[in-house]
């Protein structure tokens, strides 16, 4: 018999007996939707967590630093000694590494990073100290270092005078140094503005303080600061409320105020690294690439990975609860064969004699078992996506909810007729193993 022999056999074969039949998928369908519902709710747990995490900044962003402290510490605790003392080993990020970092499978983005907390801006008689980091501007947009007005500053270094781009909140955090008061009005909006008031910027605390400097000591340089554009609000709050200045701009800083920056690098290093992966699912791995070169690493896929870590044993213990409900389904699809094969034992005699070939015989039980699986599972689907609804609007206020992937519903819907089949399997092996003669005087 061909496919569409066999399959309308077997359609037919079931509308015969429509009741049992609709009962059978509909234990399929329960069992389907248990475990879409289930697997759902813990896959929603991950969904959570990950948006979460992404209101402190990018989950594909990952910091490379030049010290492997979680290496140091586990290679001290591995010694047996449980005493940590001195540093790891310090491995330069320098323009080559950064060419090395590039080439990386999953990167999609590198870009080397200096930064100074020594900075002080300062406008008409308000101050601001904020972090100053320095980037290369093509990887910007990668990095969600986006402009709301403006442009981006020049990638290079210019006199004395200093190009910006600031976060939204930067004004926000100017304050007067004489009383402590902020620069807001009454209602709480900036007295500055980025893009038209004056700043100047200086590394030398005694030029905005006026105290804690020897009478020798040569006063440090003041700089224009030429503001280019306004930051778009960032999940990230170093973003909104720093400035962002080009690498070559930040090295002159540097060499020219040594002595007022503590954190100041040697000018063929950088303080740090970033890397953007193409996916959060590759994150870690490239992380544990770029911890064999001896760098650093820290993501927020390191929390997200340890949060997941600690919901498992709920997601898995979800999944099992609906699995049981798709066990139970399964024995019902056997019982509904086995009923079958005792009512068409003659049916099955007259097939035998008349020389049908056992893999027919076979093919017709597993067919209406396939048949009864895969319409109890769109059953199931649909009523997964309903009762996942109904879900979301009572476990809101828990911080949990239902998330049903394309792949979860298609797949639930294959598993079940999978599942069916098996179920199918014994009761069709017994039908071919019925004598002809036994099975046609069967009354």
């Amino acid at each position: 018999m061909s496919f569409k022999d066999t399959l309308s056999m077997a359609v037919m074969n079931l509308w015969r007996r429509k009741l049992r039949s609709f009962l059978t998928m509909l234990g399929m369908a329960v069992g389907t939707a248990s475990i879409i519902v289930m697997i759902s709710l813990g896959i929603g747990i991950n969904v959570s967590y990950q948006e979460s995490l992404a209101s402190y900044g990018s989950l594909t962003k990952i910091t490379v630093s030049p010290q492997n402290w979680n290496a140091f510490y586990e290679q001290m605790e591995g010694s047996g000694s449980g005493v940590v003392s001195g540093q790891p080993e310090t491995v330069d990020i320098n323009d080559k590494a950064i060419e090395a970092m590039k080439q990386l499978e999953h990167v999609t983005a590198v870009t080397p990073v200096l930064s100074t907390w020594s900075a002080y801006i300062k406008s008409n008689r308000y101050v601001n100290s904020p972090n100053l980091y320095a980037i290369d501007p093509a990887t910007a947009d990668e990095f969600d270092i986006k402009l709301q007005e403006g442009e981006m500053f020049s990638d290079a270094a210019s006199g004395g005078t200093v190009e910006l781009v600031v976060g939204p909140q930067f004004v926000q955090n100017f304050y007067n140094p004489s009383n402590g008061t902020s620069a807001l009005d009454r209602d709480g909006n900036p007295r500055l503005n980025p893009m038209t008031s004056r700043f100047r910027l200086t590394f030398d605390s005694n030029n905005v303080y006026g105290s804690g400097g020897s009478s020798d000591q040569q006063p440090g340089r003041w700089y224009n600061v030429k503001i280019t554009g306004v930051l778009q609000e960032s999940a990230d709050w170093s973003t909104n409320t720093g400035a962002y200045t080009s690498i070559a701009a930040l090295k002159k800083l540097q060499r020219e105020n040594k002595k007022f920056m503590y954190d100041s690098s040697n000018s063929s290093t950088y303080s740090e690294a970033w890397v953007k992966a193409d996916s959060i699912d590759n994150v870690a791995s490239v992380q544990k690439e770029l911890e064999a070169m001896g760098f650093g690493t820290s993501s927020l896929g390191d929390s997200l990975q340890q949060m997941q870590d600690s919901s498992k044993s709920l997601r898995v213990l979800l999944g099992a609860i609906g699995g049981v409900a798709l066990l139970v389904a399964a024995i019902g699809i056997m019982n509904t064969m086995m009923m079958a094969i005792y009512e068409r034992t003659k049916e099955i005699g007259v097939f035998k004699v008349l020389g049908c070939k056992m893999g027919n015989i076979r093919s017709m039980f597993l067919s209406e078992s396939a048949v009864i699986g895969f319409l109890g599972g769109l059953l199931g689907m649909i009523v997964s996506y309903a009762l996942g609804a109904g879900l979301n609007g009572l476990l809101t206020e828990m911080g949990m909810r239902s998330v049903i992937p394309v792949w979860l519903s298609a797949g639930a819907v294959a598993f079940s007729v999978v599942v069916a089949m098996v179920s199918g399997l014994y009761p069709s092996m017994k039908a071919m193993r019925l004598s002809p003669l036994a099975a046609i005087r069967t009354e």
